[in-house]
């Protein structure tokens, strides 16, 4: 830690420095932050003077109900002075200044020039807060509890609120339910637009991005990174919004450990200098027993001193050191710049440091820190210089393994994904300087999660180095090969000639991974789906032709998987068209554009109305009714269909409710649930919440689970579905007959009930599989003791046979479509207040 400390806080500060000058007003002062992305700004005369800083914690002072606030000079709010420190000066001399002046930031001049900006996170981050970062969860840290606002609330109520609590953020409750957030960089970007009096709901950034109080520190900061957030929730197992903490708070939770280090660090130097200065021997035995090499030479640079560990660092006696110059040492590995470069330091401000590489007496290259101080005599003429070096080489060589680790994938050995945007943007740089063009190959495996689940994670750790080793041999020389991450990896194919060219070493990369194979004493099959993406006719930056790689690859998936595809421009159109659903559907909630429409489930042999199967609609104002083919698998892959389906249900049984109080309702509703609310939404505290919510008895509503979810052994289905019965829900099994259904499984699953899959319904009457097929489903439910509804029935021929055949319960378009509730409400009139019956009862 003590190295740390040594170095220059010049190799750690920020060379960005965001600067107005001092009669810039206030509101444009934040515009150029918000513009910037920056948390502060420095506020210099024409002259470059730097006459004081204003930062995001000052703009909660702006008065947001007068707008004469926003016109005020900048000078009249800033902070001053601030603090300016040498570039030499060390990291521990630094943090010395930051705890005397109780400040954070400070300016870093060099020559009277300033060069940039350091802060106590920089001191922090350069110790490798990672060792404290992993070791420490967000629930332990002493984060203050989450202020949480309303929608509704004003913003200068916020702004108060903020200031009087010195608050960096607030929640905002939505009125759906939802968290949003208001950070002071959200005050800033309000105050540079001018805004004063809207609601918070509308000016304040959602979705607030969370984490469980599990979640390690380290963690927490990597997911800020990734969504390019400053601030997090963190959530209590009952899903409460707890905290909201920023990188700030993290910072702040290992400085106190850094500190503690820092202060015995120095604790320990100061009493070894206090010992020194009391007593010549000590210092003496100091010189002769520290671990660092000291030279002191004479003004000429003559060595007339050293200690022994020069001798062991060196290999060189005092008798053959005393008397020479230090150039003993000499490398060859630095240039005479260099040199120039450090007399120029001893001569102008009294020392240089910095890295060095020299020769031992041996031959052998070795790396040193090298700090040269000069000792003047009372006119200021120097008259000895003192160097003291560590022998770092080690050091060194773990510093590139480390940088090797960060930029390689550990299981592989293959460049990570940071190595390989690196050399794509290389790529692109040289194919524009030369004129050339490079293909980008984007690989991605098919089925590999089936290896994983079956066979465990070692296997598919062994199937992927099998497959990196494979892609390394087949692909040209000088091509390079990156995993990105999973089961995903890329290839950059240079300087090709043609099309031809590509194809033939995308079908060889084909071949290669489907080569049948052996992995963890089993035979297995795996193939992979290659989007490929060209330079310059299909994106002359990296992001664009990684994007495109990736949209090709998607589409050789659609196509069947082990394929390859080229970009073509439709295949964009096609992602901005689903993008454009995505973004659609996180507002259609908001903006009530979501629907519940119902289809009668109807006694088979007499048509009544027995229930009703609860279907979601999306009517978009612009696009009008969207399918829920389109947009069902855009939720569940966004993550949306769980508050979604938490809706459905919601709505669903609020009709009930209405439908029961108005007597035209004695039964049960069916709603679907997906594996992912399942999963991941606390799905019988919400039912159960909701069935309490509107005062209804478990009884009135049915969910219905698609077979290949509750066959799903081992995500903790079946617990769930034990739960939900527990609680009295009456459950069912969606499409029966489409899946791998185990029926020693099926028989200890807790369902009441089967639903055929209407592909067999569609031709029983006139193929003799699908009347075969339905037959034995019929037989199957029977013997399980399990009711049966029958989809799609649309032909009387298919009502009668399912009748004589024993299904006693259907649904389809023979009896109705799918209607809006007012119209199924209609049917329910027309048809009388109904006693409904159990599924498989007689009506």
């Amino acid at each position: 830690m003590i190295s740390l400390l040594l170095q220059p806080i010049e190799h750690i500060a920020s060379t960005d420095i965001l600067s107005c000058g001092p009669e810039t007003p206030i509101y444009e002062a934040a515009s150029l932050m918000v513009q910037s992305g920056c948390g502060s700004i420095v506020i210099m005369n024409t002259q470059g003077e730097v006459l004081g800083i204003w930062t995001e914690s000052d703009a909660l002072h702006v008065d947001l109900s007068e707008e004469a606030s926003y016109q005020h000079p900048i000078q009249d709010v800033m902070s001053s002075p601030v603090i300016t420190l040498p570039h030499s000066m060390t990291v521990h001399d630094a943090v010395v200044k930051f705890r005397q002046h109780n400040i954070r930031h400070a300016l870093v001049k060099k020559f009277e020039t300033i060069i940039g900006m350091v802060s106590l996170s920089d001191v922090v981050l350069c110790q490798g807060p990672e060792a404290f970062l992993g070791l420490k969860r967000v629930g332990a840290i002493n984060a203050h509890p989450a202020v949480i606002l309303q929608g509704s609330d004003s913003l200068p109520v916020a702004v108060n609120t903020m200031r009087q609590r010195n608050l960096t953020a607030v929640g905002i409750q939505l009125s759906d339910g939802s968290f949003g957030i208001l950070t002071q960089r959200d005050v800033v970007r309000l105050v540079a637009t001018g805004q004063r009096h809207a609601e918070l709901g509308q000016v304040c950034t959602r979705p607030l991005v969370g984490v469980p109080l599990s979640t390690s520190l380290l963690q927490a900061r990597q997911v800020i990174l990734h969504h390019q957030i400053r601030h997090l929730g963190v959530f209590d197992d009952h899903n409460q919004l707890v905290h909201i903490i920023g990188f700030r708070e993290i910072i702040q939770s290992i400085e106190h450990e850094f500190l503690l280090e820092l202060h015995e660090a120095l604790r320990e130097r100061d009493e070894a200098l206090l010992k020194s200065q009391q007593s010549l021997l000590l210092a003496d035995k100091v010189f002769e027993s520290t671990m660092e090499g000291i030279i002191i030479t004479d003004a000429k640079g003559i060595i007339r001193s050293i200690n022994p560990a020069f001798s062991r660092i060196t290999g060189y006696s005092r008798d053959e050191a005393v008397g020479n110059s230090p150039a003993i040492l000499k490398s060859g590995k630095q240039p005479p710049e260099f040199y120039e470069y450090l007399w120029r330091c001893l001569h102008q401000e009294g020392s240089w440091q910095g890295e060095i590489v020299n020769r031992r007496k041996n031959g052998l290259l070795y790396t040193e820190h090298l700090s040269i101080t000069a000792i003047r005599d009372e006119h200021g003429e120097p008259q000895h210089y003192v160097a003291v070096f560590s022998d770092i080489t080690q050091r060194k060589l773990a510093e590139e393994r480390l940088h090797f680790l960060a930029n390689h994938d550990a299981l592989t050995g293959l460049p990570n994904r940071t190595l390989f945007i690196e050399k794509l943007q290389s790529a692109v740089g040289q194919a524009k300087q030369y004129e050339r063009r490079f293909a980008l190959l984007f690989i991605d495996l098919d089925r590999f999660k089936q290896v994983n689940d079956t066979l465990g994670h070692h296997a598919g750790d062994e199937l992927l180095i099998r497959i990196a080793n494979e892609l390394q041999h087949i692909v040209p020389s000088l091509s390079t090969v990156s995993r990105l991450s999973g089961d995903e990896f890329t290839i950059l194919l240079e300087n090709i000639v043609s099309m031809q060219q590509v194809a033939y070493w995308a079908q060889s990369i084909l071949d290669a991974i489907s080569a049948k194979s052996s992995v963890a004493g089993h035979e297995v099959f795996i193939s992979s789906s290659i989007g490929i993406s060209i330079f310059p006719e299909d994106g002359s930056v990296a992001d664009e032709l990684l994007v495109n790689a990736d949209t090709a690859m998607y589409r050789a998936k659609e196509r069947g998987k082990n394929n390859f595809q080229f970009y073509t421009a439709d295949m964009n159109a096609s992602a901005i068209e689903r993008m454009k659903l995505e973004y659609g559907l996180h507002r259609a909630l908001a903006k009530n554009e979501l629907e519940v429409w119902y289809q009668p489930k109807v006694a088979l042999d007499s048509t009544r109305i027995v229930g009703a199967e609860a279907l979601l609609r999306w009517r978009h104002p612009e696009m009008g009714m969207i399918s829920p083919g389109q947009f069902i698998p855009i939720a569940e892959e966004s993550s949306l269909i769980t508050s979604i389906g938490e809706w459905v249900l919601d709505t669903t049984c609020a009709d009930i409710r209405s439908w029961r109080d108005a007597g035209l309702l004695d039964g049960r509703i069916a709603a679907n649930i997906s594996g992912l609310q399942l999963k991941y939404s606390n799905i019988v505290e919400t039912v159960s919440r909701i069935l309490k919510k509107y005062d209804l008895d478990s009884s009135v509503l049915e969910l219905e689970i698609t077979e290949n979810v509750a066959m799903d052994e081992d995500s903790g289905m079946v617990e769930v579905l034990h739960r939900l019965q527990t609680l009295g829900i009456y459950l069912s099994i969606d499409d029966f007959g489409t899946g791998y259904s185990s029926l020693s499984y099926l028989k200890r699953l807790p369902v009441r009930g089967l639903k055929i899959d209407q592909s067999f319904i569609k031709n029983l009457h006139q193929d003799r599989d699908d009347a075969a097929i339905t037959q034995a489903i019929i037989s199957i439910a029977r013997s399980l003791g399990l009711d049966l509804v029958a989809e799609g029935v649309e032909l009387e021929e298919q009502r009668q046979f399912l009748v004589e055949k024993g299904c006693l319960c259907g649904q389809g378009f023979l009896f109705s479509r799918a209607v809006p509730r007012e119209e199924f409400a209609e049917l329910l009139k027309k048809q009388g207040v109904l006693q409904l019956v159990e599924l498989g009862e007689p009506a």
